[in-house]
């Protein structure tokens, strides 16, 4: 069939629509939404798997990590083989279980939350004075005092456990009071409320157990009241029990279960002359020991100033499993008295008014989860040292010996980058063709730590570079070690695509990380959705890829984000922690819970409007402190 010029047009035209909405969509689809100035209620403080909010006036859902803000009326879901943690500012607890969704109104005096489908729990805090009302089809739910459980499995009816506490429950105008230990059924003819017979003792619901190495030893307790018999414990992966791997009767009330990492369910059931009854529906956890180490400082670095006191900051590795942390900084080694005592749910706290001297401290994890320890770092030391003349910057990058190709100055993957300090108000970088500088080729000026020289100016050949940095007051540093580097049309070398690499086990086949994305580029991050990192890892597959991003200032390197994956990309979509600046990124690889290998990368950050940071991203430790918390 031949089409006329016309009808072409048309196909064209059509064509050109079609694409156009459905990139339109594909943005908006994976766009980060901005909180704005919406109200923020609560934060999700544990969550596994995937776990969404669409907020009241978007169409889109967005998936939700660990620490994410919750904002007033989002609607919250999450899939099958999710759950999450979620507490509420007045510190009331909402814990979800998989393929649950409700939505949140504290609009007023009187919380709202509108239950769909699922099953969750609920711990009020007693404190406070307001009761929490929850609405499903018609029923109403209004929580005065301790924990409730509810449950409404696709086209079933709503089921509600008094755990703790008292409870009142409406339906069709007829209001019922429901005591602790009993439970209400909410069924087209009225509620029905029984007495459970079964109380479970232990594990108490939301525990939280720790492998060693694989599998974590899990006893089981409940009691019974007299006339029933036959207890059956069952334990699932599932909340309504659809895929139980353990049903079997036991002797006594008590037996003991080896269970693998995962999120579990377990209840009992007994019979007596009129029928099975079966126990509320506990939750448990088992979860590997996540290692809880220091970041930075190195133990016994030495950290120098001259005049003014340097600014401190403390990073530690974050938990899921924890809440907030407690750093606790001493003179001594033995706590008795410290120094500082800070409260904080970021894993990072930045001090500027700590003197010459040696420091000492370490790092509580406040632990989420009913009846389970918190965790403690190890002792760690700092020591803050005067001296008379600030510290010469430390080149970074290129590596001493490199080759810079073209077409590494086309891409812009080019730069010169060094390590400097607080103190320095400016750096003078000078290139020159001889190593005694004899005649400067370049000689330029900046207050980053960071430059691109004119290239074209510096032709092909072998360079010489070094750096002085500048005080305020006009004082200058001693020069920096000599940098060495050639100018090439084609590489002859091949560069480590690293800068780090630690110590690994010994395999059968030796990994090789082939490409390593971005590593010593300028990104322009004008128009762009996402910063993007990718890797090749050859010679071994992994079964997961450690990702830390950290952020270069002048006198220090902070780790802003985190994240574990099993792909060898990864796509950062929340930019609002970014910055325009020099950044560097460490990926490590496992393998059955071993380091294989780990790298480093380096770039530079190039934006033409910087992000402001949102009122939750900010904490004020006093007027003199103040840090930004990782995502």
């Amino acid at each position: 069939m031949n089409l006329d010029k016309r009808d072409l047009f048309v196909l064209v035209g059509l064509t050109s629509i079609a694409i156009f909405f459905s990139v339109l969509f594909y943005l908006d689809l994976n766009r980060k939404i901005d909180i704005g100035d919406r109200e923020v209620v609560g934060t999700i403080f544990f969550k596994n798997n995937i776990v969404q909010r669409k907020f009241e006036d978007e169409v889109i859902w967005e998936k939700l990590e660990n620490n994410s803000p919750l904002i007033n009326k989002d609607t919250i879901r999450s899939e099958a083989f999710s759950d999450a943690i979620i507490r509420l500012k007045d510190g009331t607890e909402i814990n979800i279980d998989e393929n649950s969704m409700f939505n949140l109104d504290l609009t007023g005096d009187e919380p709202n939350l509108e239950f769909s489908e699922g099953s969750l729990q609920v711990k009020k805090n007693d404190a406070n004075a307001n009761q929490i009302k929850i609405t499903s089809s018609g029923s109403e739910i209004n929580v005065d005092s301790g924990n409730v459980k509810i449950e409404k499995a696709k086209d079933q009816e709503l089921s509600l456990f008094v755990e703790k506490g008292q409870t009142t429950v409406k339906q069709n105008g007829k209001t019922v009071s429901v005591d602790q230990g009993k439970k209400a059924e909410f069924k087209t003819s009225g509620i029905e409320i029984k007495k459970i017979p079964i109380i479970l003792l232990s594990p108490a619901s939301q525990k939280l157990f720790y492998t060693d190495p694989t599998e974590a030893l899990v006893n089981f307790s409940w009691k019974i009241e007299s006339g029933y018999e036959s207890p059956i414990l069952e334990i699932s992966r599932s909340p309504n029990f659809q895929m139980t791997f353990y049903s079997e009767p036991v002797n006594g009330n008590q037996t003991s279960i080896s269970l693998k990492e995962g999120t579990f369910y377990w209840r009992v059931k007994v019979k007596n002359k009129n029928g099975v009854e079966t126990s509320e529906t506990n939750k448990l956890f088992v979860s590997k020991l996540e290692p809880f180490l220091a970041e930075s400082p190195n133990p016994g670095a030495v950290i120098p100033f001259v005049q003014t006191y340097p600014l401190v900051t403390i990073t530690w590795s974050k938990l899921t499993t924890a809440n907030t942390y407690q750093l606790l900084v001493s003179n001594t080694n033995q706590f008795q008295n410290p120094i500082k005592r800070i409260e904080t749910s970021a894993n990072q706290i930045s001090l500027d008014d700590l003197k010459e001297g040696t420091y000492y401290w370490k790092v509580i994890a406040k632990s989420s989860f009913p009846d389970t320890k918190d965790r403690e770092t190890k002792l760690y030391s700092f020591v803050i040292k005067k001296q008379n003349q600030v510290p010469a910057p430390k080149w970074q990058r290129p590596m001493p010996e490199a080759e810079i190709s073209t077409e590494e100055i086309k891409q812009n993957q080019a730069i010169l980058i060094w390590e400097g300090n607080a103190e320095i108000y400016s750096y003078t970088v000078r290139i020159a063709k001889d190593s005694k500088f004899s005649n400067s080729i370049v000689n330029a000026e900046t207050t980053s730590n960071f430059l691109v020289p004119n290239w074209n100016d510096l032709g092909s050949g072998n360079f010489y570079a070094k750096i002085i940095g500048k005080t305020k007051d006009g004082k200058e540093t001693e020069p920096s070690p000599i940098l060495s580097f050639t100018v090439v049309d084609k590489k002859k070398k091949i560069e480590v695509a690293t800068i780090v690499e630690e110590s690994k086990p010994q395999t059968i086949q030796e990994p090789k990380l082939e490409t390593m994305s971005p590593n010593g580029a300028i990104i322009q991050m004008k128009g762009k959705t996402s910063l993007d990192f990718q890797w090749k890892l050859t010679g071994v597959v992994a079964d997961r890829y450690d990702i830390v991003l950290y952020q270069h200032l002048p006198d220090k390197k902070i780790a802003i984000y985190k994240v574990s994956t099993k792909d060898s990309n990864y796509h950062l979509k929340d930019l609002s922690i970014l910055d325009e600046g020099s950044f560097s990124w460490d990926l490590s690889a496992y393998k059955n819970s071993n380091l294989l290998l780990s790298r480093k990368g380096t770039f530079i950050l190039a934006l033409d409007q910087l992000k402001s940071l949102r009122p939750s991203d900010i904490e004020f430790i006093s007027p003199k402190r103040l840090y930004k918390e990782k995502k």
